[in-house]
């Protein structure tokens, strides 16, 4: 089965959650509507042809202040069982709550955090959401495009 007829399969399964697909360098990426994540992820999972059973990485993003949606979570994808990789995509404004897959994935535990902890992502329903890089009295998300560059309080001393 090729990439087209994926595509195809996802958008008969779910009709209002595929909001578009492109096919980059061999690679599938798929945007999918925030509130239809976690259905299309588990079925992303089990289901043939695609049996993604690891998720290899996950990117918080920040498309900017000024742009709508402002946000976004990439979720790299492989199959162990197909040999391939795709990439799911999803976009959502300031405040959303974006549905954790770590049922799904158990390896989407310490990057959920990650992107909570630098993006101000906040995933709903996972086990364990605290700062894992930063200090607990930092403030702000440093990966944000409006953060400061020298930080908050840059002329103050840091106190340890």
């Amino acid at each position: 089965m090729d990439y087209h007829e994926m595509v195809d399969l996802l958008k008969e399964r779910f009709p209002e959650a595929i909001q578009g697909y492109k096919i980059f360098r061999g690679e599938l990426t798929i945007d999918v509507d925030v509130r239809s994540l976690l259905p299309v992820c588990a079925f992303l999972k089990e289901e043939a042809p695609f049996r993604m059973d690891v998720l290899t990485d996950l990117a918080g993003l920040d498309y900017g202040p000024d742009a709508s949606p402002r946000f976004g979570v990439s979720y790299q994808l492989t199959s162990t069982v197909n040999l391939f990789r795709m990439r799911v995509k999803t976009a959502f404004d300031e405040g959303t709550e974006v549905a954790s897959v770590t049922g799904i994935w158990k390896s989407a535990l310490w990057v959920e955090r990650e992107a909570w902890e630098m993006f101000g992502i906040n995933f709903v329903n996972h086990p364990d959401l605290r700062k894992l890089l930063l200090s607990d009295d930092m403030e702000g998300y440093p990966m944000r495009k409006d953060f400061p560059t020298k930080g908050f309080h840059y002329e103050e001393p840091y106190k340890v």
